[in-house]
């Protein structure tokens, strides 16, 4: 009985908080080339946001007056409760000038800085608008990263990084600051699925975007996501899973005598001088948690395992695939057995201060991944 009211409370939560949605397409321009009509896959979000409550509106073709009314009027459905979920979806072309980024009106000639400057709209600007709505949460996905003629000194490809983003924003560009995405449905496609997965955080549905779209392009297009002090405990689909019980910590006894380290152990297999961890692989960590799992670590009585880097890690790939699972994977057959599911293992090898290099042992390749996001560890020592 407590757990059935227990689960009707988490429900009542999950869905009082009011939802709003705004999906813009600009395509049909005066000035500058065409893009593709975005219509069916903006009809595509929309049903996907009403199937997890969102009320939504969809606009089109708009000019700078009805491209500024229709940030209002979303403003204004914000500002009606402070726990309401807004989602913003732009599509259309967007620029940069002058280090600033703005989304281009459909009769905004872009080869006039001024033009740009006082009828397109700043994205700047723009958060700092709906941040006066008061609401809690805001979702906003910008797919503008075109390569927009400007015409003027100020101007590069591209989209740049935001001034300031507001408490409880999550900001998903196409692709990286400064670059250009090409005019195509991944970025709404990798949208569409991730939002209909359940029991997922906010801030891990940036990063799944961000990975999902990396993937679908070769690692040509790399959506930039911003993250600030989103909700730990709000998802779009289904209930947050109550918290894992307290597990008390075992301490084991280190084996009095080294194994011998020249065979395969059932926990553990010793390739090039290097000794890899051989468990089934089943539960994901944040890049901090991996390097944490790792350092903790007792097996064949050692404890001084850490995260490979990635040529260590890349030493048990092989250039065929094997059959195993019902699957193929790029791995040397002693760990097949083991790898369940598939996807990246950590490395230790940072990309920058947010993200950190991981190999894909299903598709054989290597990418990075928000040190935030969701990958296996495999430790070494």
């Amino acid at each position: 009985m407590r757990a059935i009211i227990l689960l009707g409370v988490l429900c009542s939560l999950l869905f009082a908080q009011p939802r709003e949605a705004l999906l813009i397409g600009n395509h049909n321009y005066v000035h500058i080339s065409d893009l593709d009509n975005p219509s069916k896959n903006l009809q595509r979000l929309k049903t996907s946001l009403e199937e997890v409550d969102f009320k939504v509106k969809v606009e089109t073709d708009l000019n700078s007056e009805n491209l500024e009314n229709a940030i209002e009027q979303f403003k204004n459905r914000l500002a009606r409760n402070s726990k309401t979920i807004g989602f913003l979806y732009y599509t259309g072309h967007g620029c940069q000038v002058d280090y600033q980024g703005y989304l281009v009106p459909t009769n905004v000639d872009t080869q006039q800085k001024l033009k740009i400057k006082y009828n397109a709209l700043n994205i700047n600007q723009m958060l700092e608008n709906l941040k006066g709505a008061g609401n809690k949460v805001n979702l906003l996905f910008l797919d503008a990263c075109r390569d927009v003629p400007t015409g003027t000194k100020g101007g590069t490809k591209g989209l740049s990084q935001p001034l300031e983003k507001p408490i409880g924003t999550l900001l998903v560009y196409a692709t990286e600051a400064g670059k250009v995405a090409n005019d195509n449905a991944k970025f709404i496609n990798a949208l569409i699925s991730n939002i209909k997965k359940p029991n997922q955080n906010l801030e891990s549905l940036g990063s799944s975007i961000s990975r999902t779209v990396a993937k679908k392009s070769g690692f040509k297009q790399i959506p930039e996501v911003y993250a600030k002090l989103l909700p730990e405990n709000l998802v779009l689909k289904g209930i947050v899973p109550p918290p894992p019980p307290v597990v008390q910590p075992v301490i084991v006894t280190p084996k009095p005598h080294r194994v011998d380290l020249s065979t395969t152990s059932v926990n553990s297999v010793t390739l090039n001088g290097l000794t890899y961890q051989n468990q089934p692989f089943t539960k994901l960590y944040t890049w901090q948690e991996a390097k944490d799992y790792c350092k903790e670590l007792t097996l064949d009585g050692y404890s001084n395992w850490r995260l490979p880097n990635r040529k260590e890690l890349n030493a048990i790939r092989t250039k065929n695939k094997i059959q195993g699972q019902e699957k193929k994977y790029y791995i040397r057959p002693e760990f097949v057995q083991n790898l369940r599911g598939w996807g990246y293992f950590w490395t230790s090898e940072e990309k920058d201060s947010s993200g950190a290099w991981s190999v894909d042992f299903y598709l054989g390749s290597d990418g990075w991944n928000y040190k935030t996001g969701n990958d296996y560890a495999l430790c070494v020592r």
